[in-house]
């Protein structure tokens, strides 16, 4: 592992600050006893969904979180922790795959999240966890707004679908006129 001077310190923060300033949200999650695979799992699927994810220090992330003036998180920053960011705009879906993960390995704790300017706790993000997806969202809305069309079209045919099943019903006593009169 290389050894970190000062400089190249400074440039980390300089560069995690950047980078954390154009995201959408980011978490800070602890870990204890994650194995390297599991570890690379996580960052595999993380990856697949859109995030970043690294193993920083403690106060290095601390520096960078009070560069970009949010000093509130850092009082979460304790023990061991990675930090997950994206750019993308389905935060619920990231906070949703990394309980998928702590149920998964139970060895993580997500303990804040900053999404947007705004910083949630580890409590806030369990409510956010419970909330549907980007993707349900978006089918229930398609939903909804194909029902009203669906019970226009049902009201418009059970007219002619009821004349039909009457005209089968009257063709269906002929029939039996018929053979009960030959028989």
């Amino acid at each position: 592992m290389k050894r970190l001077t000062k400089k190249r310190k400074e440039e980390f923060i300089e560069q995690m600050s950047e980078e954390l300033q154009k995201t959408n949200i980011n978490l800070i999650v602890g870990f204890s006893g994650l194995s390297v695979l599991e570890m690379q799992r996580i960052r595999e699927e993380l990856k697949e969904k859109g995030c970043k994810m690294r193993v920083v220090k403690n106060t290095l992330l601390e520096r960078v979180y009070q560069k970009i003036n949010c000093k509130d998180i850092c009082k979460q920053i304790v023990g061991p922790v990675f930090i997950v960011w994206a750019k993308g705009d389905d935060e619920i879906g990231i906070v949703k795959k990394m309980y998928n993960f702590q149920k998964q390995f139970g060895k993580m704790d997500i303990k804040a999240a900053l999404v947007g300017n705004k910083l949630f706790s580890s409590a806030e993000l369990l409510l956010i966890e419970k909330l549907p997806g980007k993707k349900e969202i978006e089918a229930r809305i398609v939903w909804n707004l194909r029902m009203p069309i669906r019970r226009i079209v049902n009201v418009l045919n059970f007219p002619v679908v009821r004349v039909v099943r009457d005209f089968k019903q009257i063709a269906e006593n002929k029939r039996k006129e018929r053979e009960n009169g030959k028989g």
